[in-house]
């Protein structure tokens, strides 16, 4: 399982903050038992640099575990700029989501950069699944996107009024498993 810290908004401000801040990434209790005490346990490397033409390639990006003394179960804490379970940053996925919802199509498919056609499409069918799940917390948190019922209206407004990575944050505290 892991953990998000809110306003890691990019890479570069990740690595920056891992090496002067790095008991900020702690969890206060184990995600598993509940219980506090969580230990250092070293860190894993997650491919998160996806700008195949950037000469100053981050990855592997280091991201913290931690290990429960009381269950031995171990977790790590993710910045918000990281998804979860996905490879492409929530900065690409969100230029590509609002791509879709103002009715550009989808990129060529031999665009090295972009994701798979097969990937946007799995994301975009997401949102929409969940999309009730996922309105009903946001606006929960923002009540002014209320005024918006429809889904690409709401995603149009949610996402003037924050970055997707904050909107998925939000998601995450409030119980959902993100991907």
């Amino acid at each position: 399982m892991s953990g998000i810290l809110a306003g890691i908004t990019s890479l570069v401000q990740h690595v920056h903050h891992l090496n002067s801040n790095h008991n900020d990434y702690r969890p206060d209790q184990c995600f598993n038992c509940h219980k506090a005490g969580l230990w250092k346990h070293g860190c894993y490397g997650r491919t998160a640099d996806q700008n195949k033409n950037n000469k100053e390639n981050m990855n592997p990006v280091l991201v913290p575990r931690f290990i429960c003394p009381h269950c031995r179960k171990t977790c790590s804490t993710l910045p918000e700029c990281i998804p979860p379970r996905r490879w492409y940053l929530w900065t690409i996925q969100q230029v590509i989501l609002l791509a879709l919802l103002v009715g550009e199509s989808l990129p060529p498919r031999n665009l090295s950069q972009h994701p798979g056609r097969a990937t946007i499409l799995r994301w975009w069918n997401w949102f929409q699944e969940k999309f009730v799940l996922h309105a009903g917390i946001l606006r929960s948190n923002d009540p002014e996107l209320g005024r918006f019922p429809e889904f690409r209206e709401f995603w149009q407004a949610c996402l003037t009024k924050m970055s997707l990575s904050k909107a998925m944050y939000l998601l995450h505290k409030g119980g959902l498993v993100i991907p």
